[in-house]
């Protein structure tokens, strides 16, 4: 109860913040949103494949000793004698859902923001990132896959916020909901390849950006 009572007031101090900085400066560079770099930082992930409903898949999420994330293992499309499941061979690890409010789920606003930035270092196999909104449908999921240009190399991927596609249990769903931006709840990553063998991606942190110049601010030599 407390601790309920403790977050209520904590989100109405963040929501007062949120408010004067948007009066003030609504253009921002960045919002971080998720990060990979302690074992504090680890505790507010998930993981999960298809072991857990009986496959043979194997997935871990650890921080290496250069402070980022490995999100690693080896995926096995052998399926598992229980008839019910017919598919196998994903791993994923998304953000965990933060303990509610008076005011509800907390939520990152990306409304102000034109893509996902994520700070990756990847092999070759296919990736995709994941978006959970606080929307009516729980099991929805806007996907978009992670296109890795250099794989075995740090790089910065962005991908824009209306890109990503509506699913549902793993398939795109024929009418296509825009993103509900105002309330993204979780952000992952997960691979889905049909392929077995070892995957491995490390994983630094993850954030909302914008990459052009502030709108909002007058340049240098402009006049007052």
């Amino acid at each position: 109860m407390f601790g309920f009572l403790r977050r209520s007031v904590n989100a109405i101090g963040a929501e007062a913040v949120k408010v004067v900085k948007m009066d003030h400066s609504p253009w921002q560079r960045e919002m971080p949103m998720a990060a990979l770099r302690t074992q504090e930082d680890l505790k507010g992930w998930l993981v999960g494949c298809d072991r857990d409903i009986g496959g043979f898949s194997e997935a871990h999420l650890e921080i290496t000793k250069n402070g980022t994330g490995r999100f690693h293992g080896q995926l096995s499309l052998d399926l598992p004698e229980n008839e019910s499941v017919e598919k196998s061979g994903y791993a994923g690890i998304r953000t965990k859902t933060r303990a509610g409010s008076i005011f509800g789920t907390p939520v990152w606003d990306t409304c102000l923001f034109e893509y996902l930035s994520l700070r990756v270092k990847g092999d070759e196999r296919k990736y995709f990132v994941n978006l959970q909104t606080d929307g009516v449908v729980p099991t929805d999921l806007y996907q978009h896959r992670l296109f890795l240009k250099t794989p075995g190399e740090w790089e910065t991927v962005l991908i824009p916020f209306k890109d990503f596609i509506l699913t549902n249990q793993g398939f795109i769903q024929e009418d296509q909901i825009e993103i509900y931006r105002e309330r993204v709840k979780n952000v992952g990553v997960s691979i889905i390849d049909r392929k077995s063998g070892p995957f491995e991606i490390e994983i630094e942190g993850i954030s909302a950006v914008n990459v052009g110049p502030n709108p909002h601010a007058k340049s240098e030599d402009s006049d007052d």
